[in-house]
């Protein structure tokens, strides 16, 4: 886990330490000892909190900080497990007590799996113990010389306007693009808009800069501009430097006169930048841009404005979001795409090869290199890097050895390649990178689905744990900054929506070197499992067709996250009990596999409800799945429950009301459920719910009704389908919508469309429609 990530974990256990005394203040009877423990953690956690990044930089060269690292982190790990559990028996002790005054129901007594006796001693034992050992390691910082201090990036090297145009590879076509803008106008500045502004787009090492010197050293360019200044911004923006850059290029001044503009203020020097642009045809490169803050280039955007029609601002940014606040359209934003296989090869040949002309064995190493090229990914930093490491080994034997290699362990690729990317990775606020680096844990090239891993993310608490607050839109957010950001790419878009996307390779290796072994992918080959590593926490496991998932996985008793990709039939009961029995810390549990895969999971055995930890399980597409264990309906905190696809699925249980933190909920395509129970009116969490089954005709005490949605006050989403051949339309009314923004009604009964609008009165604003598709999911859903 990086210093960073790991931050932003134990910032999360400080609130959660907050809101977990609180809750146990007003529901039971606080064991004497606990609260001073727990303020005693709070200080502690502060004073390591201060010496995390100086931590993070030594522990690259210093072996004893990086295992004072990870017993920090294990300490952390375990801390938020036992505030989650002493949080989770509060709720189920007054659940004991709820249900003892209630008729016996068919679900299994609470204290089969959770005595409530002596729980608050256990929790007070347990962070007691805690407690002791991260005292331990906050008395062993000063033996390390940990010091309060900001984590230390890489510095970008400032770049100008020069470049070798002989060096430059595979941009031709893109050049032309923005050449045909800066010479020819565009139909923006002929109807009245008089400076126009150009954005390169696209994620680090990618070639912006280089296209942009490629670009402002054009001959035409030099003849059609009055007046050609570049300025590198950078991250560290300051609108008096980047004022004097520009004045500095525009009146071609350095030395002792540009010393000289150090001590005037911003007035002074926006005067001065004004009497410079004024009524010229100029062109000003902005490298660099990471401020997005509008308001930070108010005063340098009215001085723009002063210059002749046809000038043009050309923007370099890692972050779309910058190329809007610049003012750039659609259509004038450059989205820089990849190079292609041979353009990368073509650059690592001539880095690689340079002075090797009459080498012998230079058509063998060619055909190794071509393949290293493809490695590369279309990335241009890469394809030079790996051939600056190339350029130093002459025989076959070494280039097969880098071909081999990962690149995120190599040191070279570290160092050069990664440095841009780790100023993006830091440019982002701590919750997001945390989410950025749970991608990792997916095989390359996959295709991600948006709602599918903002769940994932609200499982691992990345996203928050207030109850009450749309924790989904939060996770939506996130994912926008990481798109605008360039850390995704291969976008997907329907219906305005992006619904999937994929993450380059390098960005994937760069994420891997950060995370380092909490994160692991396993391939099975045998009855058993072992890990490799107790570090592990998110393990994804690859199941060959030809076996079942192991009965056992050594080293996976605390793992928070499991996915499986396994073949048909290969989720057998016994290894599903024994997985049940030893990753009691479960907080993530997704059967579903790859795309297409069905028959996945045909039983879920009891014992799931010990995984007291559990926010998410997906048993999409278990196509022989007919039943779900009562009780499931134990593990309290379940917020995601995906069951579509889940054809022979009959019913829900009975006790599913007990689910009060469910936020998400599909049955789409699950064709043999008939009714959705009652009880589904109490999970007053839910946010959306897809493949509903809704009676209209009457309103009972079995059976999921219309009037029900009124019940759920947090709603947002529903696709639902509609049953009976009548509808009771003063039941109906009850719905009350007013806080959902997407209905989808597929009707299953002799109910008419005007009816069900008469009935329901969808308020303004509702995306609101009927569908002949029983499926009840759009393509960016599915």
């Amino acid at each position: 886990m990086s210093g960073s990530g790991f931050k932003t974990l134990l910032s999360l256990f400080l609130d959660q330490v907050q809101t977990v005394i609180d809750k146990a203040k007003k529901e039971v009877k606080l064991l004497v000892g606990v609260e001073e423990e727990v303020e005693k953690l709070e200080r502690n956690l502060d004073l390591v909190l201060s010496v995390l990044a100086h931590a993070e930089e030594k522990k690259i060269t210093d072996e004893l900080v990086k295992k004072w690292l990870d017993r920090l982190k294990e300490a952390a790990y375990d801390m938020e497990d036992a505030l989650d559990e002493w949080k989770t028996r509060v709720e189920l002790e007054v659940k004991g007590a709820e249900n003892a005054a209630k008729p016996q129901r068919k679900v299994p007594r609470l204290c089969n799996f959770f005595s409530g006796l002596s729980f608050r001693r256990e929790v007070a034992v347990n962070i007691k113990e805690i407690n002791r050992r991260i005292d331990e390691i906050v008395k062993e910082k000063d033996k390390y010389q940990l010091e309060s201090r900001k984590i230390e990036l890489p510095k970008r090297p400032e770049t100008s306007s020069f470049v070798d145009v002989s060096k430059l590879c595979g941009r031709d076509g893109v050049k032309r693009e923005i050449l045909s803008y800066l010479l020819g106008g565009s139909s923006e500045v002929e109807a009245g808009k008089l400076i126009q502004t150009i954005s390169i787009v696209g994620m680090g090492g990618l070639g912006k800069t280089a296209l942009a010197q490629l670009v402002c050293n054009d001959p035409n360019v030099k003849q059609h501009f009055e007046n050609v200044a570049w300025v590198c911004v950078s991250d560290s923006f300051d609108e008096k430097r980047v004022a004097k850059a520009i004045i500095q290029g525009l009146e071609k001044i350095s030395g002792s006169a540009a010393y000289g503009l150090e001590s005037d203020p911003l007035e002074v020097l926006l005067g001065r930048m004004s009497k410079s642009i004024e009524g010229k045809k100029y062109l000003l490169v902005l490298d660099d841009v990471w401020a997005d803050e509008g308001q930070r280039w108010d005063s340098l955007k009215v001085t723009f404005n002063l210059g002749a029609a046809g000038s043009t601002i050309l923007v370099t940014t890692r972050n779309l979001n910058v190329a809007s606040m610049m003012g750039s359209s659609d259509s004038q934003i450059i989205h820089l795409k990849k190079l292609g296989d041979e353009e990368c090869w073509s650059i690592l040949r001539d880095i690689a090869f340079r002075g090797k002309d009459k080498m012998k064995s230079r058509e063998d190493l060619e055909e190794i290199g071509r393949k290293i090229a493809k490695r590369c990914k279309g990335l241009p930093l890469a394809a030079k890097v790996l051939g600056s490491l190339l350029q130093s080994r002459s025989t076959k034997g070494e280039w097969l050895t880098i071909l081999d290699s990962e690149i995120w362990k190599l040191k070279l690729a570290q160092k050069e390649i990664f440095a841009p990317l780790l100023l993006s990775y830091y440019d982002l606020a701590h919750p997001v990178r945390r989410c950025f680096l749970y991608c990792i844990l997916f095989p390359k090239d996959l295709m991600y689905g948006y709602h599918s891993i903002t769940s994932q993310w609200l499982a691992q608490g990345f996203l928050g744990s207030d109850p009450n607050a749309d924790l989904e839109l939060v996770g939506f957010e996130y994912l926008n900054i990481l798109v605008a950001r360039s850390f995704f790419q291969d976008f997907k878009i329907w219906d305005g929506h992006v619904y999937q996307f994929k993450m380059h390779d390098v960005v994937h290796d760069f994420g891997k070197y950060l995370a380092g072994d909490e994160f692991a992918m396993e391939v099975v080959e045998c009855d058993h499992l072992s890990t490799n590593s107790e570090k592990h926490r998110h393990l994804l496991v690859m199941v060959d067709k030809r076996m079942t998932f192991p009965t056992f996985i050594s080293g996976a008793e605390k793992l928070r996250t499991l996915i499986t990709y396994t073949g048909e039939d290969a989720l057998t009961p016994n290894a599903l009990c024994s997985l049940f029995n030893h990753c009691g810390h479960l907080r993530l549990l997704d059967f579903s596999g790859p795309h297409g895969s069905n028959h996945l999971c045909n039983e879920v055995p009891e014992e799931v409800g010990k995984l007291m930890h559990l926010r998410f399980i997906s048993l999409v597409f278990s196509e022989k799945l007919e039943r779900l264990p009562e009780a499931l309906c134990n593990i309290l905190n379940l917020e995601s429950l995906h069951l579509q696809g889940c054809k022979n699925l009959k019913h829900l249980p009975e006790s599913i009301g007990m689910l009060l933190n469910l936020r998400f909920l599909s049955t789409s395509g699950c064709f043999a459920l008939t009714h959705y129970p009652k009880d589904i009116r109490k999970l007053t969490s839910l946010r959306t719910v897809l493949g509903a089954i809704t009676r209209a005709d009457r309103n009972d005490d079995k059976e999921f009704s219309l009037s029900d949605l009124g019940n759920l006050k947090h709603l947002r989403t529903i696709r639902m389908k509609v049953v009976g051949n009548s509808i009771e339309k003063e039941e109906a009314r009850k719905a009350e919508l007013q806080n959902v923004e997407e209905l989808l009604i597929y009707l299953a009964g002799g109910v008419e469309e005007s009816d069900i609008i008469e009935a329901l009165h969808p308020p303004p604003g509702i995306r609101f429609s009927f569908t002949d598709n029983y499926w009840l999911v759009p393509p960016f859903l599915e």
